[in-house]
């Protein structure tokens, strides 16, 4: 199995405190070729982990896209190219919330650019018996 590891630093875009830099891990499996893990590192022993498809980030690189839970689009700050990712969800508390993050639009863009030497686009493939396996037992 092929796979990708990366660690970058994100912006939180904080209410109040401007951008807070989290450290970010982006994670990639050939195995579940349509998503991007998202590992943010919000503190030492708290981290929170969104799975992204794939596409969806490499489309938000040059425009704005996604509906709902996830959003991602380019964005310009101070000149810099970033691409922002608005993440909605339910928290530990039960409410829920928005949180948006800023990327480094080379760093993320040469991220994806691996993943898509590793499985090319329209070449992905899902091993059915294992991803049903993997639901029925879970739990």
């Amino acid at each position: 199995m092929s796979s990708l590891r990366e660690t970058v630093f994100m912006n939180l875009e904080a209410d109040g405190a401007g951008r807070v830099p989290v450290v970010t891990r982006l994670t990639y499996r050939a195995d579940d070729p349509f998503a991007v893990g998202l590992c943010f590192e919000l503190q030492e022993d708290i981290a929170v982990v969104w799975t992204i498809e794939r596409d969806l980030l490499a489309q938000g690189l040059r425009r704005a896209v996604g509906d709902g839970d996830v959003q991602v689009a380019p964005q310009a700050v101070e000149g810099r190219r970033e691409t922002r990712i608005e993440l909605a969800g339910c928290g530990l508390d039960g409410a829920w919330g928005r949180a948006v993050f800023s990327a480094w639009e080379p760093a993320l863009r040469h991220f994806l650019d691996k993943t898509y030497e590793v499985v090319p686009a329209g070449q992905e493939q899902i091993d059915m018996d294992a991803f049903l396996t993997e639901v029925l037992t879970a739990g």
